[in-house]
């Protein structure tokens, strides 16, 4: 549940992001670290942990007794 939270964080951040870059500070900010791809990559890795495991936890709750 805690990863799920986490990846709708950075769901709502990343959508926000336009919002932030307004300024000319937070332009040169965005685009010295790479802003854009790093918060991509962590929506990837993020989704992938969470739906992997909850298929584990429905996995346990349906199967195992």
């Amino acid at each position: 549940i805690a990863i799920t939270a986490l990846t709708i964080f950075v769901y709502i951040y990343s959508y926000s992001l336009q919002f932030f870059s307004e300024t000319k500070k937070g332009q040169e900010w965005r685009n010295r670290i790479q802003q854009d791809t790093l918060v991509g990559l962590a929506i990837i890795f993020l989704t992938m942990a969470s739906c992997f495991l909850w298929v584990i936890f429905f996995y346990f709750k349906i199967f195992q007794s």
